[in-house]
């Protein structure tokens, strides 16, 4: 096989393979799952999978959890986020960067109930929208639920948030709840009544959240770079897969020279 064949096979091997979908998906991820309980599902780039114990996530997926089910997450900047049974929750924007103007969390729950604790961006830098309502998170720690309607009750348990909803904006402080509906403002602020069934077998599930500052389930996500198990296990594919043909062409060039110099010897030895 001639060298100038053999280095457009090579060529064209790492082509094919940099178009694999693991590593064409292959993209930083925002954080990982520090605990799931039943059937959790995540939707991503129009793929479903069974998350798993320490499964990468990524921005603008949807973490969808079934009856009796939960998950919790830690993403990079050690944002926790809670979600109980029969919950959906997409992580719309999830942009981490050395510059803090750019980072920004926010994403959106169409039903369910969770529970956000704001990691160690500026607290404007983070939001939360739902079908009839957007949160503005001015505070530590929340519980956001969403009934079938749409009807939002936000709980606050640490600082405090703005919610909108109806063209009316309302302020909630640690220990009060408001409601939303659709078409109208929050409620006036109250105290906020007792958990209720569906928030306490999230907690039940899930346990205490992990202290994340002693590294107990923290929000690094592992991997080099941030990247996911998937795509390092592609990224190396690729990289064997082009030693491999690169060794393959050197082993043949090798052979090139060694027949030339036999039918010089040759050649000379008949003159």
């Amino acid at each position: 096989m001639s060298m100038v064949f053999r280095k457009a096979s090579v060529f064209a091997m790492v082509a094919a393979l940099t178009l694999h979908p693991v590593v064409a998906q292959a993209q930083v991820a925002v954080g990982t799952t520090n605990k799931v309980v039943s059937k959790v599902m995540g939707v991503f780039q129009s793929n479903t999978r069974n998350l798993n114990l320490r499964d990468a996530v990524y921005s603008d997926e949807s973490i969808n959890t079934g009856a009796n089910s939960a998950t919790r997450l830690i993403f990079q900047d050690n944002t926790i986020l809670s979600v109980g049974a029969s919950s959906s929750i997409t992580l719309d924007k999830f942009i981490f960067d050395a510059d803090a103007s750019k980072s920004q969390v926010a994403l959106s729950m169409s039903k369910g109930v969770m529970r956000f604790v704001t990691g160690t961006l500026a607290k404007e830098k983070y939001s939360i929208r739902t079908p009839t309502a957007v949160i503005g998170v001015r505070g530590t720690t929340l519980v956001v639920a969403v009934a079938a309607n749409g009807t939002t009750t936000v709980s606050v348990t640490a600082g405090s948030v703005t919610v909108t909803g109806g063209g009316a904006t309302t302020t909630v402080n640690s220990g009060f709840t408001t409601s939303v509906s659709q078409g109208t403002p929050p409620t006036p602020p109250s105290a906020s009544p007792p958990a209720t069934p569906q928030l306490q077998a999230m907690n039940s599930a899930l346990g205490p959240e992990p202290g994340v500052s002693t590294g107990s389930g923290g929000a690094t996500t592992g991997g080099l770079g941030g990247l996911s198990t998937g795509a390092l296990v592609g990224v190396a594919a690729l990289a064997a897969a082009v030693a491999v043909a690169i060794a393959a062409a050197s082993s043949d060039n090798n052979n090139t020279s060694t027949d030339t110099s036999s039918s010089t010897s040759t050649s000379t030895a008949t003159n």
